[in-house]
């Protein structure tokens, strides 16, 4: 098997703006980058361990050809998996005419913020949920906020805001709907096939081209840190300091990403998360779609 072309940087566009990185390291955080980096400061740091959300961005991807966006904590997100990927913060939102973004408006009007620490996160998760489902339940509205804590504002006052929003304006005429295809396709364009590789020695960061790809990784570094969700991995940074490198990221390989049925049997891929596996698992096990509510989350 021939060896991929390779390149040291990794490229995704942050906001409006494609960025390229070349100089990274295997354990750099999104948000420590966001807030020292680029001074976009409206992402918080509460805990620093995915739990508080008030670190919450949105992370847009390819997924079958489509540009699919999630929220995801900055805190625990390692910069070296956002090869190809749109990163939308809380800065990025906007309203038509110089006004407030409809998220932010319902936030205003129905009082959903008294010290305001968490409130980028509440409202980075009530626009990815509004992206997706303008006229949401309450039950929808509470799971997508169940990644997202607050301590002083009550979470009535932001129920009323998140059932209120589209009174504000439309999702499908939102700028982030309306760039979605100029989007697309840029992040198609940064789509070349290359392995990524950055560091030297131990202290590197690589994000295989493809599943063979990895395979091949493997059996060169086999004490290297595989990292998809960094749910856990991210904790081992925050929390216990501890050297993870080098690393190899591997959330974006659409081959670990595929669910498949045969009659009795369900395959799926390493890199499938619980949101995505749900629809399938929840027909065959009924029982599964409660435990998947409090154990993996939007978040």
């Amino acid at each position: 098997m021939a060896k991929p072309k390779t390149r040291s940087e990794i490229r995704f566009i942050l906001n409006g703006t494609d960025i390229a990185l070349a100089d990274v390291a295997p354990d750099a955080t999104l948000l420590d980058w966001l807030r020292l980096d680029r001074s976009l400061r409206g992402t918080k740091e509460g805990c620093a361990e995915g739990d508080c959300g008030a670190c919450t961005v949105l992370v847009g991807k390819l997924s079958a050809g489509r540009l699919v966006y999630e929220g995801v904590n900055a805190c625990i997100r390692f910069l070296g998996s956002l090869d190809g990927t749109h990163v939308v913060t809380v800065e990025h939102l906007r309203g038509n005419a110089e006004k407030l973004h409809p998220v932010q408006q319902a936030m205003v009007d129905f009082h959903g913020s008294q010290c305001g620490f968490c409130t980028p996160g509440f409202v980075m998760s009530l626009y990815a949920l509004w992206m997706r489902s303008p006229e949401p339940s309450d039950a929808a509205i509470e799971k997508a906020l169940q990644g997202n804590l607050c301590r002083c504002t009550g979470y009535e006052a932001i129920m009323r805001a998140a059932r209120a929003i589209s009174s504000y304006g439309k999702a499908a005429k939102d700028p982030l709907a309306m760039e979605r295809k100029a989007i697309t396709a840029r992040l198609q364009a940064m789509r070349d096939g290359a392995r990524v590789e950055i560091g030297t020695g131990k202290a590197r960061l690589i994000v295989p081209a493809d599943a063979d790809d990895l395979a091949g990784l493997l059996d060169k570094e086999p004490g290297a840190t595989l990292v998809a969700g960094s749910t856990d991995v991210g904790l081992w940074v925050t929390k216990h300091m501890r050297d993870i490198s080098p690393v190899i990221f591997i959330g974006g390989l659409e081959g670990l990403g595929t669910i498949a049925e045969d009659k009795a049997v369900i395959s799926i891929g390493a890199g499938v998360t619980y949101t995505e596996a749900f629809a399938t698992l929840s027909k065959r096990i009924p029982a599964l779609g409660p435990l998947f509510d409090r154990i993996g989350g939007d978040q």
